[in-house]
């Protein structure tokens, strides 16, 4: 009896398992959106007035940060002195964070940017070559991530002046990606280990770190889970990889549900805002521009 039972058991256990892992989320509002020509775009935020932030390239090949408002109307931004530049997040009051190419030293170096109306302010990690900008909450905490001379490289948190370094304990050295800051102060990002050099998603909270990976993910070549993206609900999304192809995904209590476009098969999620609205791209494996989509959706 027993031996049934612990049987019995264990596969109502993997029953369970199979359809925790098969769930998808239900997402309504989809908005499909291309910048107009020439530009080509990647959404790489969303704040909770609905507006998206991101990375506009022109027919030139020359990047360009870029906002895209509820209403469908958008602007483009060029740092000063710069030949690239790049939005990765803006939050609720409007204050838009992300990275731009300084010609004006001997060396270029990516300078991380913020840009709150017309004012502009540069942030560089102390000692660094390179800075990159790519999350900021409600309370002006900035996340992102640095390069050294030698090549190394590690994210930082900067709250009230001063630097922190965040490595993922026992990550491959450099690889540890801060990708958003929570208004709550939890952060998301990816690692890699020394097993096939896969991604992993890691989450930090009060100092705590604790990988999240998908659990459909393939951890081969560079395949694994990204985090990229916290609402201060914890509501996270991102994508994984089954080899080699993308799949969006939301997580909310301890659950993980597919985001699966009306449209394209290679989806990544790139943002989330506390009432669940999400934006991402979405296209067939041909990489064919005309299937490339932007797109917004309110998924739970």
């Amino acid at each position: 009896m027993f031996s049934r039972i612990s049987a019995l058991g264990m596969f109502l256990l993997f029953f369970a398992s199979i359809l925790c892992q098969a769930q998808t989320a239900t997402c309504t509002n989809w908005k499909f959106f291309n910048l107009p020509a020439p530009w080509t775009s990647d959404p790489h935020g969303i704040n909770r007035w609905g507006t998206v932030v991101g990375l506009a390239q022109d027919s030139n090949l020359v990047n360009y940060g870029y906002i895209r408002y509820s209403d469908g109307s958008f602007k483009t931004y060029m740092a000063p002195n710069a030949t690239d530049t790049n939005f990765a997040r803006r939050n609720a009051l409007g204050v838009t964070v992300g990275f731009y190419v300084n010609t004006t030293a001997t060396t270029p170096r990516r300078r991380g940017l913020v840009v709150s109306g017309a004012s502009t302010a540069t942030v560089d990690y102390p000692g660094a070559l390179h800075t990159n900008l790519t999350g900021i909450n409600y309370w002006g905490t900035i996340v992102g991530e640095y390069n050294n001379q030698d090549g190394s490289r590690a994210g930082f948190k900067l709250k009230n002046g001063v630097f922190t370094k965040i490595k993922y304990p026992g990550s491959v050295p450099g690889t540890t990606q801060v990708n958003s800051i929570s208004d709550k102060g939890v952060m998301v990002g990816s690692f890699q280990d020394n097993q096939f050099f896969s991604q992993h998603g890691f989450i930090l909270n009060q100092g705590v770190y604790k990988k999240l990976d998908n659990p459909k993910a393939t951890f081969n070549g560079g395949d694994g889970t990204v985090l990229t993206d916290i609402n201060g609900s914890g509501v996270i999304v991102g994508y994984y990889f089954i080899n080699s192809t993308a799949y969006g995904f939301i997580y909310s209590n301890g659950v993980f549900k597919d985001i699966k476009p009306q449209s394209g098969t290679w989806t990544r999620i790139f943002g989330i805002n506390g009432y669940g609205d999400v934006t991402g791209s979405t296209f067939t494996p041909a990489f064919i521009d005309a299937d490339y989509k932007s797109f917004t959706a309110r998924c739970q």
